[in-house]
């Protein structure tokens, strides 16, 4: 058996515990990183994308937003806004989020801060469909 480290997922309102894993990547601000059991300890900051969570055969996906991984030798804690595993991910509310926000941008009048706003919300339907629909 490979070497496992504990990884949680925490967010403010939830903390999924994945137990002893073998890897996990997740979407770093200068892109994605992996993680095996005696990674140098480090602190990462995450940007929105998908968090993959490998322990045996077993592959779990979640769509995450911005937040920070904390690399110890006791394991891996990512600290997000938001964390849904893949199987929760309601694709019609995700597609709904996805054409708002798109319209939103398409207005030529919104105020700078209600574009920014859209992106965001752009970017994080986007990652959750994509997330949603992986095989």
């Amino acid at each position: 058996m490979a070497a496992q480290f504990h990884l949680e997922i925490i967010t403010p309102t939830k903390v999924y515990d994945e137990g002893d894993v073998d890897y996990v990547r997740a979407p770093g601000v200068d892109g994605a990183f992996g993680v095996l059991a005696g990674h140098t300890e480090s602190i990462m900051a995450l940007t929105i994308g998908e968090i993959k969570v490998v322990k045996g055969s077993v592959e779990k996906l979640y769509a995450s937003t911005k937040g920070f991984a904390e690399i110890t030798d006791k394991g891996v804690q990512l600290l997000v806004e938001s964390a849904e595993p893949k199987g929760d991910i309601d694709l019609h509310r995700a597609q709904e989020a996805y054409d708002r926000a798109k319209e939103h941008l398409s207005r030529k009048q919104e105020e700078m801060e209600d574009q920014v706003r859209a992106l965001r919300a752009l970017e994080r339907s986007m990652n959750r469909l994509k997330v949603a629909e992986k095989k």
